[in-house]
């Protein structure tokens, strides 16, 4: 069987797109490889009845003809809208550019806040448990505290369950 990077340097064989050097040992190799040699010629014969049979598509117009209109609607477009619209598009632009600004400070500071409201949460710290002793508390020892790990290399989670 085939590795991958084999089957893709037949492929870019067939649509001429490998180096010289690689296209030289794909050469090289195929008279020895028969299922190479079945696998390249089913792509050629792929390749042509997809150039023969794509479907042809007619329009009654000119090249020139279509080009000419685009040209003279963006022309029409770009006189009509500096006469009339300047200042009602500088407005909105305005408008739309203060808003972006505020949400370019408001977003990274939801997040900061986020994560100062999570880490100051946290109970699993030494600080948290010097200041339950200091309040009264019961002691927390490491004998108290048990651990599991999860590892999963395939899916590239950890988990740490801690009781």
């Amino acid at each position: 069987m085939k590795t991958n990077e084999q089957l893709i340097d037949l492929q870019a064989y067939v649509d001429g797109e490998l180096s010289d050097e690689k296209r030289r040992r794909v050469e090289a190799a195929l008279p020895a490889d028969i299922d190479a040699r079945e696998l390249v010629e089913g792509l050629r014969r792929l390749s042509g009845l997809l150039r023969d049979h794509e479907p042809k598509a007619a329009v009654p117009w000119s090249r020139e003809f279509y080009w000419s209109q685009i040209r003279r609607r963006i022309d029409a477009d770009a006189a009509g809208s500096q006469a009339t619209s300047a200042p009602a598009h500088a407005a909105s632009t305005a408008s739309a550019s203060s808003a972006l600004g505020w949400l370019r400070w408001l977003i990274p500071a939801l997040g900061v806040a986020t994560v100062a409201v999570v880490v100051s949460t946290r109970s699993t710290g030494p600080a948290h448990r010097e200041f339950a002793v200091a309040a009264g508390g019961d002691d927390i020892t490491m004998a108290d505290v048990s651990s599991t790990v999860f590892r999963s290399e395939s899916d590239g989670v950890t988990v740490h369950w801690i009781q």
